[in-house]
């Protein structure tokens, strides 16, 4: 009983044959065969006006759900391109991390090096002032105090070979040094190179989120259009295959249904009648079906309505349940949501007021039931079904 049901009237005769009985039970007075031929010719062609503005609504949501498959697909595709972007700029950081550490390092050496050519000095000249007792004495000093031109030149040996040894010290720490630069300097070439690929990952990481944003933003419009599609057509369904009488009255079965519910005695008898079966062999049985056409009325393999899908069903399983939607809502133990057990028959209020569409209950949310699209799986709180659900019955235990 979804949707789909506009556009299922079976043929021109079964429809004549409609809203002939609408004119019956309706508030037209018909007194003479011409009033009659009048009132059929125009109701024809209120018929025909529905059964085009239907099709064209069905040509829209299927135009629009074809949208949503696009976009849905383009969404996936930036979602791996977005994946592969994290794994980029991942890896990147962490390059970057191990250059920092790099350079941290070589900061370390250079410290060093530093302190050690300080420190080879510092060694060099406390060697003088040792070997001539004096702490302030100068190397030219040194030289001056010599007592002899032997002891001068002794003294002038000393202070070369500590000269050349300082000198080779000192060399050999600049040589260091200037490695270290070198090294200094192809880190931060690595880092500049590494910063500009992370600047350029970053910025197209928020250029494809920007376009997935959008396409998720176009993407909900368009599920909002499909929804609103489906009202409209529930509307048009009720208009061609239900007189307001009959609408009316699914809407006073419901209410009675509900009081009905609230009396102890008649929820003590349902629970008596209930039947002993598996759930799980009825879920299986019903999947069985998936895919079967939608057919207003149908009640076979060839083509159900959802009140013909689940008699057939639980027929299957032994339990006997009444044909429409609203007597099987008028039956069974009423069950809250929050008690839903699998095989369970969860009623909803679509194209008429009432319980004018069921499924059964499988679990974990979901239902399967016959509607516009055939048998299917849906969740029973998505943003269609979920506002329309208005209960639950029970038939086996």
């Amino acid at each position: 009983m979804n949707i789909s049901r506009v556009c299922e009237v079976e043929n021109e005769q079964q429809a004549k044959r409609h809203f002939c009985r609408f004119l019956l039970v309706g508030s037209f007075a018909l007194t003479a065969p011409v009033a009659h031929a009048d009132s059929l010719s125009s109701d024809n062609q209120k018929l025909q006006q529905l059964q085009s503005e239907t099709s064209q609504v069905q040509s829209q949501i299927s135009a629009e759900q074809s949208k949503a498959t696009t976009l849905k697909n383009a969404i996936a595709s930036y979602d791996n391109a977005l994946h592969t972007l994290d794994v980029k700029i991942s890896a990147t950081n962490d390059q970057m991390s191990s250059l920092k550490a790099q350079q941290d390092v070589l900061n370390q050496q250079l410290a060093q090096n530093q302190k050690q050519l300080q420190q080879q000095q510092d060694e060099l000249t406390q060697m003088v002032r040792t070997a001539y007792e004096d702490g302030s004495v100068s190397y030219l000093g040194v030289l001056f105090q010599a007592n002899s031109f032997s002891d001068f030149l002794s003294r002038l040996y000393d202070l070369t070979l500590i000269s050349n040894t300082q000198n080779q010290v000192v060399d050999s720490v600049r040589t260091l040094r200037k490695s270290i630069i070198q090294k200094q300097d192809q880190v931060k070439a690595s880092q500049a190179k590494l910063q500009t690929v992370h600047d350029q990952l970053a910025a197209l990481q928020q250029s494809d989120r920007a376009i997935q944003a959008q396409r998720q933003a176009d993407l909900q419009n368009i599920q909002s259009n499909i929804e609103a599609g489906k009202e409209k057509q529930g509307t048009l369904e009720s208009q061609i295959h239900l007189t307001q009488s009959q609408i009316q009255a699914i809407e006073a079965e419901t209410q009675a249904a509900e009081q009905q519910a609230t009396q102890p005695s008649y929820v003590a008898q349902q629970t008596s009648d209930l039947v002993s079966t598996s759930s799980s062999s009825i879920i299986s049985f019903a999947q069985t079906f998936l895919g079967t056409p939608y057919v207003w009325g149908g009640t076979s393999p060839s083509g159900f309505d959802c009140s013909g899908f689940t008699q057939y069903v639980m027929a299957h399983a032994g339990v006997s349940i009444p044909r429409t939607s609203e007597e099987q809502f008028a039956t069974g133990v009423p069950v809250s949501e929050g008690d839903l057990q699998p095989g369970d028959l969860v009623f909803f209020s679509t194209y008429a007021p009432g319980a004018s569409h069921v499924g059964i209950y499988m679990g974990n949310g979901m239902m399967i039931d016959a509607e516009d699209m055939g048998v299917s799986i849906d969740s029973i709180s998505n943003s269609y079904w979920g506002p329309k659900y208005i209960g639950a019955r029970r038939y086996i235990k």
